[in-house]
């Protein structure tokens, strides 16, 4: 140990002695609200003596001992100036610098600056997105920051998902540019049409709990702001060539401008990809373009953005096949699963039961192409395009108007089975057994002569949607401490949800008995319509408004937001309807009337060709909703400061959870009601940085779907109303920066989160009716599909310039299966007694996962190339990501769970050229 120390203290005593041979100031310079390092910034202390910031943003400037006013200036950026002092030695000094538009930042995407704005946050800088992303989406990044729990639920591109603080994508909103993106009907957000904007990323910033968006769309778990380059970035091209496991082949081209004479900027970027997924026959197949032209006119900055990612992909759902004994009976044996029986059957985890071999000619000898049949497609189309107008009126005041629009299509495959398709000894679906019985049976179906009835077939499920939004916001600064801003938001959505016949197997029609306005057996062909038809609409309008005051020692705001939401539904597929009056006509009456009804009626008659049907579709529904946030900063020290925010949410119910199929409203779906509080501790130092904060969340009236048995024992999907629960935890994440070539990083996130209400699920028949309602009891019961506890740790080495190592260790715990509500049924209304009342679901095994990142860069002729290398889950360790209790029976355990397990160890190696 005296040794260690001896040689340890001799180390630093050279360093220090080599730096006292040449006197000078060295350092990095960062952009203030990214921290993404800043290329060619001019380091001067006169007129004749300077420097430029090389690749990585670092300087070094010798001086003689003195005293200097260090000025750092580039294009983009305010200058910034110190006063510094040198005497004998090389003093570090790192600047953060402020942007230019950063006022069109804060009013616009709503970004948190530390030591001014009270809430927590995690800011990615783009350094971090290229050396640990690697082939992900871009959530599983996020997972090294406090409260997130992100998956890539079945391994597919774009599958994954994520969670804040116990909230699912439905409640965390996600705002690129400082447009909102998630899906106006459910909440959700796909990111497989985000492919490829990582490389044109200047940040993410992870804004947990309330958040500082000024917009009226509540952010209950947290808001991702994703900003991307633009007219502050200086002039670059980028050529990147990426290889991984399967055949992960990706290319990419990105070319920056910086800003042009006459003030013109343009970014653009084009990315392919393909990948024969580490699942089974998981390919995908992704493009990806991007364009942004901006320019200064005056006092204006306008901006048009355009982007989208064409794609097809084969996924793996989450099914009610998926046991974990399928992946591996030696780790379901471990968690007590009965796997007598099953070795025959287990796989690995690569095994995808969606997918088979097929040849569709009889004959072999004919050279018929065998061919892989994927059930499971995903294909998708959904460009944006933004146009955005900042006018900087005076120093003082700020008017930014936003129109934008996006024109989803595409479609998911599943099959349609009368006849399952079974898997063979292998596991793979015996596609090949379906289609010769279609193709080749010598039972010639007689209701179509010389056509063949398809037992099996693949449909596809579109859900097509047109989006137009515009946003406007203005921001006042009367004074140095008050600024006082608010805006409009508007929405609009049609969307449009129906299958069609894809791939008849073999076979010639089918017979569908899905659309009440054809007869019960209508012979449906390749590529038509059948299975469903609904037509959903949407208006959005918000108003919100801000004041916030800067002292000289601490912030404050407070923001108010209101919203209107509408929502209608037309089914094409339902019976159709007529309104007439009662018999004492002095009321309306609407009658249902279907392809096959003669309905009588105060002496009338009604039937499908009574003139003035029309299609069943609701009256519009509409909800108002508020929120109320406010919170207050205090900079105790330089380095110290405390924050606390508090704020209420009546959040109105997503469309998804109103409207079931056949138009009826959802009985009690009313407005969520969340109120939270957190107060946190910030530390930061030359050499260290810590975040603590504490957060407390009541949730009531939360809606979900789930599944009852009525008394006739017909099964009926519906939602759960009068749900609620109370999410509360401690966060805390640090760097410490032990050697000027040596960061050391952690995170700790503690949650505890539970259910706490009682709640009522109504079903309801065909027609609409009501048939059966059932109340069951979830309290005390852990809020499922998160791990409530995270931990992670990295450290960032570069034993030489230009080469850097960087392990990440990422461990999760107290993960329970999502819970299923038809579990926990009172079965004794009266004394509240129910079976499983209260009964914690399944809780997933505890997992820990390692990956190293390693790259090296360097510069020749002035073009950087960065050499760089990822393997994820290197220990190759088996886990289960996912799950949803009681699939299988109500046994509470791994037994009646279906899960997604995680991948295995996968790589992947690229090479960037910067010029």
């Amino acid at each position: 140990m005296r040794k260690l120390l001896f040689s340890i203290a001799f180390l630093l005593l050279s360093v220090s002695f080599s730096y006292s041979q040449n006197g000078g100031v060295k350092g990095q310079v960062k952009d203030l609200i990214t921290q993404e390092t800043i290329i060619g910034a001019a380091v001067t202390v006169s007129a004749n003596k300077g420097v430029a910031t090389d690749f990585d943003g670092n300087f070094i400037l010798k001086l003689d001992d003195g005293d200097y006013t260090l000025k750092v200036s580039v294009v983009g950026y305010k200058p910034i100036e110190k006063k510094i002092s040198v005497k004998g030695s090389l003093i570090t000094i790192n600047f953060d610098v402020e942007t230019i538009i950063l006022t069109e930042v804060e009013v616009v995407a709503d970004l948190a600056i530390s030591r001014k704005t009270p809430v927590a946050f995690s800011t990615i800088s783009p350094l971090k997105i290229q050396e640990q992303l690697g082939t992900q989406d871009l959530p599983m990044i996020l997972n090294s920051t406090p409260g997130v729990y992100a998956t890539q639920t079945g391994g597919g591109d774009g599958q994954a998902r994520i969670s804040i603080r116990g909230f699912n994508s439905q409640y965390v909103m996600v705002m690129l540019d400082g447009v909102p993106m998630n899906d106006i009907f459910n909440g959700r957000v796909f990111w497989s049409n985000w492919f490829g904007l990582d490389n044109q990323t200047k940040s993410v910033q992870v804004q947990r709990g309330l958040g500082a968006s000024k917009l009226a769309t509540p952010s209950v778990g947290g808001t991702m702001n994703i900003l991307t380059s633009g007219m502050e970035v200086s002039r670059k091209t980028v050529i990147k060539q990426e290889i991984g496991n399967n055949n992960n082949i990706r290319t990419t081209l990105s070319v920056n401008s910086g800003k042009l004479k006459h003030d013109w900027a343009f970014s653009s970027a084009i990315s392919y990809r393909t990948n024969e997924g580490w699942v089974d026959n998981l390919y995908s197949k992704m493009f990806f373009y991007y364009f942004k032209a901006e320019k200064k006119l005056g006092n204006h900055n306008l901006s048009l953005t355009a982007f989208g990612a064409p794609q097809i992909s084969a996924q793996r759902p989450f099914s009610n096949n998926q046991q974990v004994w399928r992946y591996s009976t030696a780790e379901a044996a471990k968690l007590g699963v009965d796997t007598v029986g099953k070795t025959k059957q287990s796989y690995d985890r690569r095994y995808n039961p969606f997918w088979g071999y097929l040849r569709r000619t009889k004959d072999d000898a004919n050279g018929a192409q065998q061919e892989i049949v994927n059930t499971a497609l995903n294909q998708y189309h959904k460009p944006v395009i933004t146009l955005k107008d900042f006018w900087t009126i005076n120093d003082k005041f700020y008017i930014s108007n936003i129109l934008y629009t996006s024109n989803g299509k595409g479609y998911g495959t599943q099959t349609q089975n009368p006849v399952a398709i079974l898997p063979n000894t292998q596991g793979e679906l015996n596609i090949q057994s379906v289609y010769d019985g279609n193709a080749y049976n010598t039972i010639i179906q007689q209701d179509i002569p010389g056509k063949r009835i398809s037992t099996n077939y693949i449909r596809s499920n579109h859900n097509d949607h047109t989006w137009y939004g515009g946003l406007s916001t203005f921001a006042y600064t009367p004074n140095n401490h008050l600024e006082i801003s608010g805006g409009l938001d508007a929405r609009t959505y049609t969307g449009i949800v129906y299958s069609k016949v894809n791939d008849l197997l073999g076979g010639d029609y089918i017979y569908s008995n899905f659309n009440s306005n054809e007869p019960k057996k209508t012979v449906k062909y390749l590529g038509d319509t059948m299975n469903q038809n609904i037509r959903r609409y949407i208006n959005w309008g918000g108003a919100f408004a801000m004041a916030e005051y800067k002292g000289g020692w601490f912030t404050a705001f407070l923001n108010v937001s209101g919203t209107y939401t509408g929502y209608k539904q037309l089914n094409y597929f339902f019976d159709k309807t007529i309104s007439v009056k009662n018999t004492a006509g002095t009321k309306d009456t609407t009658l249902n009337v279907g392809y096959e009804d003669t309905i009588t009626y105060n002496n009338n008659t009604y039937t499908r060709n009574t003139p003035g049907l029309k299609y069943s579709q609701t009256d519009w529904k509409y909800y108002n909703g508020y929120t109320v946030k406010g919170g207050m900063n205090f900079n105790i020290t330089e380095f110290q400061n405390v924050f606390f925010n508090v704020g209420y949410f009546s959040r109105p119910p997503l469309m998804t959870f109103v409207f079931n199929s056949s138009n009826a409203i959802s009985q009690g779906v009313k407005n969520e009601s969340i109120g939270s509080f957190e107060i946190g501790y910030s530390f930061k130092s030359r050499y260290f940085s810590t975040n603590i904060n504490s957060y407390y969340t009541i949730w009531n009236n939360r809606p979900t779907t789930t599944t009852i048995t009525g008394k006739s024992g017909d099964v009926y999907p519906t939602s759960a109303i009068g749900m609620g629960a109370i999410h509360k935890g401690i966060e805390a994440d640090f760097a410490w920066i032990i050697l000027k070539n040596l960061t050391f990083e952690g995170m700790i996130s503690i949650g505890d989160w539970r259910w706490t209400n009682k709640a009522t699920a109504i079903a309801f028949s065909e027609d609409g009716n009501p048939v059966d309602t059932v109340i069951f009891d979830p309290r005390g019961v852990k809020v499922g599909d998160a791990a409530q506890h995270t931990f992670a740790a990295s450290m960032r080495y570069e034993p030489f310039k230009g080469f850097y190592l960087k392990p990440q260790f990422n461990y999760f715990s107290q993960n329970y299966s999502n819970f299923d509500p038809s579990s926990l049924v009172i079965t004794d209304v009266v004394s509240g007694y129910g079976p499983n009342t209260g009964r914690q679901s399944w809780r997933l095994p505890d997992y820990a996962l390692l990956d190293i990142n390693a790259g090296y860069g360097f510069t020749r002729n002035k073009v950087k190339y960065d050499i760089r290398g990822s393997v994820m889950n290197v220990l190759d360790s088996f886990f289960i990501s996912d799950a949803t209790n009681n699939q299988f029976g109500s046994t509470f355990n791994a037994n009646a769970a279906t899960v997604n397990v995680g991948l295995g160890r996968r790589w992947v190696v690229s090479i960037a050229a910067t010029f």
